[in-house]
């Protein structure tokens, strides 16, 4: 009997990203550009820092947070088609890992839809348990995209097939 439980439970977990993905839904954004899909309907916030207009969506389900922050640079007429981002993504990483028990575990250039971005992947203590982060930040136009996920480190695996749907998943829009 203890045989068979293992055996589901084997399959459950390496079947994980086709059952996350058979629910998930299509959000679309007009105002910021971006299509992706989550689990579920996500929070969505509008702010405004300075002249910086920011859209965030986020979202929690029993064992990961996603999040996206997309912030519109229009009012202060920064395009970084023209521009290197290097400074303000060094600021976003930098603010990414401000808890004192955020360790960076790695930092490398992604390439998405003929864009080249950054990623980095920092663990973080939450309670007694360390979380996996994955963090990707877009340059595009005139905004600035962040989209994360993280969960539990030793769910590692199944973490991983939900980044990989939830990455994929992205489009921008025009």
């Amino acid at each position: 009997m203890r045989k068979l439980i293992y055996v589901a439970v084997i399959i459950l977990l390496s079947n994980a990203s086709l059952l996350a993905q058979i629910s998930w839904e299509t959000i679309n954004s007009e105002k910021s550009k971006i299509s992706f899909e989550l689990p579920g309907e996500p929070i969505v916030q509008n702010k405004q820092l300075s002249n910086i207009l920011i859209q965030v969506y986020s979202y929690k389900d029993a064992t990961s947070v996603y999040g996206i922050v997309a912030s519109d640079f229009t009012k202060l007429e920064l395009d970084f088609s023209y521009s290197d981002p290097t400074e303000y993504y060094e600021e976003m990483k930098a603010g990414s890992l401000v808890s004192g028990d955020a360790i960076l575990v790695s930092e490398q250039a992604v390439a998405y839809q003929k864009m080249l971005g950054k990623e980095i992947v920092y663990t973080q203590l939450v309670g007694r348990h360390e979380y996996t982060y994955y963090k990707r930040f877009f340059f595009r136009g005139k905004y600035i995209y962040q989209i994360a996920i993280g969960g539990p480190s030793r769910m590692k695996k199944i973490l991983i097939d939900k980044k990989n749907l939830y990455f994929n998943s992205l489009v921008f829009t025009n």
